[in-house]
């Protein structure tokens, strides 16, 4: 049986443009690198833009098709008509492929082919002075942005009441990992829980996580999963529907959302507020596009040791090559089974199965 939540999170978009059509601004997000906090303090509600499942014909035709599928369906959608309740779109500049989407939606936007206007946000990943004050300087811009776009200011009272709400949906995520990793949740109900957290407004959110509760457990063999952040759910139902149970991943739809600190202090002044903000992505678990291979094998390494995972599983889709830089330092580090599908044949389920099942036998 379908729960509320499976459904919600098949559906967001249909619900976000109900809160739009209620006379809310809402503002699309893409990746990681926004942050939602200074949307919502603006009065707004933040979206972050899943990959729907629309034909990206039209799409690759303006865009080309050598790049990340996540970024076409975006573009699809935006070209559709799908997403014109948005004010604007906030686009991180986190990938080849976001980059591409913003240049070709601020182009199409130019030509009046679109109707959400967009801006780019740039966070540089380097932890050093220089590299935090352009970073703060990027936000301030954005700050701007958002409240032309909400036609609303952005206070520190109105950022304190956007951090406690965005807090209790952390928590209740916090609370379905531990679910997670001691067996009483699987990785697609997980999948589905970042995905409604990351587009409903923060109360909807919180109840739904909340009532949703934890399921029977589950014996499975435990995968940590690594490679392109998934379009939707099918990898997790194939690789669970094969015995296997992913306690854990590193891509930008999944855990890595909860290391991305929210504001513990609030600064009455914006530059300092910035700064913290700047910060606190910059502890984030690191991202394939935008960290070292070393970065991202220690962090591969002690979430594997945190899940309890017993194998290693990359899945790397065509035109999305990131994650396979970083594979062979991952798979040194891991300490436990590894195995990589890449290109055409991360596409086809049977064989992401067929490489599940080599794995449980070598582990």
């Amino acid at each position: 049986m379908t729960s509320e939540l499976e459904r919600a999170a098949r559906d967001v978009r249909s619900a976000v443009a109900i809160v739009a059509a209620s006379g809310r601004p809402v503002i699309g997000i893409v990746g990681r690198d926004v942050p939602a906090v200074l949307v919502a303090a603006s009065g707004a509600h933040p979206y972050r833009i899943a990959p729907g499942d629309e034909l990206t014909d039209e799409a690759d035709a303006v865009m080309g098709r050598a790049v990340d599928r996540a970024a076409s369906r975006v573009l699809a959608a935006v070209m559709a008509g799908s997403l014109d309740f948005l004010r604007g779109i906030l686009v991180s500049r986190d990938c080849e492929a976001s980059v591409r989407l913003f240049y070709t939606l601020q182009e199409l936007h130019r030509r009046g082919a679109i109707a959400p206007p967009v801006h780019l946000v740039d966070q540089v990943h380097q932890n050093r002075e220089s590299t935090l004050q352009y970073n703060v300087a990027q936000l301030a811009t954005m700050w701007e942005m958002v409240e032309a776009w909400a036609s609303g200011g952005i206070s520190t009272r109105s950022i304190e009441a956007a951090r406690n709400e965005l807090a209790d949906v952390r928590g209740e995520l916090e609370r379905r990992r531990s679910w997670r990793r001691s067996g009483r949740l699987s990785g697609t109900a997980a999948l589905h829980g970042y995905r409604v957290a990351a587009a409903l407004p923060p109360t909807d959110a919180a109840r739904l996580l909340r009532d949703a509760g934890s399921e029977a457990d589950d014996a499975g063999f435990p995968v940590f999963l690594t490679g392109s952040a998934p379009l939707g759910d099918e990898v997790y139902r194939a690789i669970e529907g094969a015995g296997a149970r992913v306690v854990g991943e590193d891509h930008d739809w999944g855990d890595p959302i909860l290391t991305d600190r929210l504001p513990a202090r609030i600064a009455r002044d914006r530059d300092s507020l910035l700064r913290e903000l700047a910060t606190a992505r910059l502890a984030g678990a690191p991202a394939a596009a935008s960290s070292t291979m070393a970065a991202r094998a220690k962090a591969t390494r002690e979430a594997i040791a945190a899940s309890g995972a017993r194998a290693l599983l990359s899945v790397v889709r065509p035109h999305d090559e990131a994650p396979a830089w970083d594979w062979r330092h991952q798979r040194e580090q891991a300490d436990v089974a590894a195995a990589m599908v890449r290109g055409e044949a991360a596409d086809d389920l049977e064989q992401v199965v067929a490489v599940v099942e080599t794995l449980r036998a070598a582990s």
